[in-house]
């Protein structure tokens, strides 16, 4: 057999194989909850309803479970820890985060991350 054709053979059947890390796609609609939690974990702003409505036509996010699902998620990412990861990052001050009752705690975990980071890449 000639090298290219086994070559293409071997590319063929390890590009077919699945990766079992990656994470599995949710292929239903995703409830107010989730929607709120995501929304929060990103760092954006509370949504309107009409700004629900645009992003999830056809879908009735229930704003209760919203708002439940944001406040959840802001739990999760309003951390000093994981706040000052974001600064590490590069990341802008999550919006989700302003208002908070610690919002001037986090603003300076971010603010040493975002410090830490910019001394990180003088030095490369």
């Amino acid at each position: 057999m000639r090298p290219f054709p086994l070559a293409l053979l071997v590319m063929l059947i390890s590009g077919c194989q699945i990766n079992p890390y990656t994470f599995q796609p949710n292929w239903t609609d995703p409830d107010g909850f989730t929607v709120g939690k995501e929304d929060a974990m990103n760092g954006i702003s509370v949504k309107d309803n009409q700004t629900l409505a645009d992003n999830y036509p056809g879908q009735n996010v229930d704003r209760e479970e919203y708002l439940r699902g944001y406040a959840d998620g802001q739990k999760k990412v309003c951390e000093a820890g994981f706040i000052h990861a974001w600064g590490l990052a590069g990341k802008s001050f999550p919006v989700s985060c302003d208002g908070t009752e610690n919002e001037v705690k986090l603003r300076e975990a971010w603010q040493q991350g975002m410090n830490e980071s910019m001394r990180a890449s003088r030095l490369n």
